[in-house]
């Protein structure tokens, strides 16, 4: 695969790859002490042959712990297209979905982007999402949100509000959510770094919230098996 070729790029990718990395390992362990021991599997793909880039998809295989579940990481670019106004676009985004009804989800998407002119910015974004509500886990990953956001962490919730509402069900998806559209400063190293200490923090605090989870909330009943199914049958 051919990589993008700008220094901001490469390094936006390695950042991806190493929070996939950091997920899909924390994941694989809870799949050892907890289910069936079964580690996420890699799928590639590839943008034109990878010409233009490509990802990688890790995917669960554990079907006690998750329903769905993948940690993907793409790069694509067109650095040698001048008709394309994107010279490159570097993401880490996932989806998490557990099997039991009181483990809640998470989306996670962090990623930058690089214009032809030279211009990039950061999209930063994190969604916790159960379909039965659990106060204690609310409260633990606003608290994340609020550590490891700082001065940007009124704009992020007031962004996610808005990016997560859903007019046409009045309600907002996800109980704590957390947005950055557009995001840099002056300083490309710093806005780097809090990229990075978000992604790791933000995964760090799931996982958390999960392993207390799958190891406390065992019993589940059939209605509250349709009130998960319910919930996600919701937003399709």
């Amino acid at each position: 695969m051919i990589m993008a070729n700008s220094q901001d790029a490469k390094e936006a990718y390695q950042l991806v790859r190493n929070l996939q990395k950091r997920f899909v390992d924390k994941l694989d362990a809870l799949s050892k002490n907890l289910g069936d021991n079964k580690n996420f599997q890699e799928l590639t793909w590839l943008r034109d042959e990878g010409l233009h880039g490509g990802g990688s998809r890790f995917e669960a295989r554990d079907e006690k712990l998750f329903n769905t579940a993948s940690v993907n990481v793409s790069q694509v670019h067109y650095n040698e297209m001048p008709d394309k106004n994107l010279l490159s676009a570097t993401a880490i985004s996932t989806i998490i979905h557990p099997k039991n009804p009181h483990v809640p989800s998470v989306h996670i998407h962090i990623s930058l982007t690089e214009l032809k002119d030279k211009s990039s910015y950061w999209r930063i974004m994190a969604d916790l999402n159960p379909s039965i509500f659990n106060k204690d886990d609310k409260e633990v990953f606003d608290k994340a949100f609020k550590n490891l956001s700082a001065s940007q962490y009124d704009e992020g919730l007031t962004q996610g509000e808005r990016y997560f509402n859903i007019p046409a069900l009045q309600r907002t998806r996800g109980v704590s959510h957390f947005y950055l559209e557009n995001y840099k400063t002056a300083d490309k190293k710093a806005d780097f770094i809090f990229a990075q200490t978000f992604g790791q923090g933000i995964i760090d605090t799931y996982i958390n919230i999960i392993e207390n989870a799958f190891k406390t909330r065992k019993e589940i009943t059939k209605g509250e098996l349709q009130q998960q199914l319910d919930y996600h049958t919701l937003y399709l």
